[in-house]
């Protein structure tokens, strides 16, 4: 096979090649094999990381699907799959502690924290909703046992989220 046909296979046009010479078309020719060479290998890495994430994945689905069928299996986190992305470093939140005897699960203080203004906010818009539509029904008095305490008193008198 000559070099016209693989010149015109590597994207260059008839004219193009008429106005080069010889040494130029070879280098030209090169230089279109070794993009081609660096393509294929970078598509077999990317085939070989996809492969791995997937394999990964997998280790991982059955990982919780073991938990599923025997509790004693402990749930691997994602830091002792990935160590080099997570490091050694402890982690500062944990929002998925639970106490080690029994069944009765404990939120970190952070989630506590957040449940309790979720809480708060979800009574205060619950009020606001019933006052509204108690305004918009012409009653003077909505329902509402006003007892002069905050809105976040509502769930009785544990103090030990502040």
């Amino acid at each position: 096979m000559g070099l016209y046909p693989v010149f015109l296979d590597a994207g260059y046009g008839p004219e193009y090649f008429w106005e080069l010479s010889f040494g130029e078309v070879s280098d030209l020719l090169e230089s279109y094999a070794r993009r081609k060479e660096h393509e294929q290998k970078k598509r077999e890495a990317e085939l070989k990381d996809q492969i791995m994430l997937l394999f990964n994945q997998a280790l991982q689905i059955g990982n919780v699907v073991g938990r599923l069928m025997d509790n004693k299996v402990a749930i691997r986190l994602p830091k002792e799959y990935y160590p080099e992305l997570f490091g050694n470093e402890e982690e500062k939140t944990n929002f998925t502690e639970q106490e080690d005897a029994g069944d009765k699960r404990k939120l970190s203080p952070e989630m506590e924290l957040h449940k309790a203004r979720m809480d708060d906010f979800i009574f205060r818009h619950n009020m606001a909703m019933r006052e509204r539509l108690a305004r918009e029904r012409g009653e003077e008095n909505s329902g509402r046992n006003d007892t002069g305490t905050a809105a976040s008193d509502h769930r009785g008198t544990d103090t030990g989220l502040l």
